[in-house]
């Protein structure tokens, strides 16, 4: 009988196929296994104490420096009560402005130059054996991120510093700012061992700034973060105890905290987060806010009656 050729390809495909099949079935053998909610919640506190370490060690520089600073973001919420560990520091430096007496405009090149650059090139003159630089992934970038770590290849977090102007965060003076460690705040000017952290107020309208921003983007990475932020803000929303003192205080209008243009798009992010989440309306109306646009008709009888008056 005779032997039949075998097609081209046959085998190299049915050896293919097995491979495939053994790589697949390897996966499925390889699954690394579910941690449980105690190794969970064990590794959530050490990243925890990490970040808190690498947020002391920061604002000590600073603060050796003569410079103001204070942490918002999540960190900022955590130190404040909300239960998520935050994964990063996000700090806010507020320097001092030097003023130039001379009228020689040649003294303008010897001014200090408080940029996020410079200042990461101060925490690494400081501390380089914490602190460290990455390249970011986008190639073309030219700035570097910076992170803390507590010993070489040992565990890292992200280190973000911000100066005034940026996202609209305000120069803070040392009025403004608190130091809270184990959830006992104490005043700048008393000595404390606790990290430095913008006012509640501020840290609740950045949040809300962060939601709108996540939900208005275009990527799907930053998309999908506006969950996390309406959660977020629910939490912060629930801390009663610096609720009922903004209730108190109100100090939505105080510019030293809020531009006008801040003020303006807080007041437009609220509605639009009270129309998205109709339940929590009452929360912010509680806080003096208007939940809903003020219809046309109101605002010219309103203006009506000003006149009138």
């Amino acid at each position: 009988m005779p032997i039949l050729p075998v097609p081209a390809g046959t085998l190299k495909t049915s050896s293919t196929s097995a491979n495939s099949a053994a790589v697949v079935a390897t996966k499925q053998t390889t699954k690394k296994p579910k941690k449980s909610r105690s190794a969970k919640l064990e590794a959530q506190n050490e990243h925890y104490a990490l970040v808190h370490e690498a947020a002391r060690t920061v604002s000590a520089i600073f603060e050796a420096h003569n410079m103001r600073c204070a942490v918002f973001g999540s960190l900022a919420a955590k130190l404040y009560g909300s239960p998520r560990c935050p994964k990063d520091v996000d700090i806010l430096v507020c320097p001092e402005p030097s003023f130039n007496t001379d009228s020689d405009s040649s003294q303008s090149d010897s001014e200090p130059d408080y940029s996020a650059p410079s200042l990461k090139s101060l925490i690494l003159l400081s501390n380089s054996r914490n602190f460290y630089l990455k390249l970011p992934r986008d190639p073309t970038a030219t700035y570097r991120i910076l992170w803390y770590r507590q010993s070489y290849l040992g565990p890292e977090c992200k280190v973000d510093i911000l100066t005034p102007g940026t996202m609209y965060l305000p120069h803070l003076m040392a009025k403004h700012i608190l130091h809270i460690d184990g959830g006992i705040e104490k005043e700048l000017a008393v000595l404390s061992p606790g990290i430095p952290v913008v006012p509640f107020s501020l840290l609740l309208l950045h949040k809300l700034q962060g939601w709108d921003d996540h939900r208005k983007a275009e990527e799907s990475f930053k998309s999908k973060k506006q969950v996390q932020d309406a959660a977020d803000i629910k939490k912060l929303m629930s801390l009663r105890q610096h609720v009922e003192k903004l209730k108190k205080e109100e100090p939505w209008n105080d510019e030293e905290l809020f531009s006008l243009e801040f003020q303006r798009l807080s007041r437009e992010r609220i509605q639009d987060y009270c129309k998205t989440f109709p339940d929590r309306a009452q929360d912010w109306k509680s806080l003096g806010f208007a939940t809903q646009p003020i219809p046309d008709e109101l605002i010219i009888s309103m203006s009506s009656i000003i006149i009138a008056g």
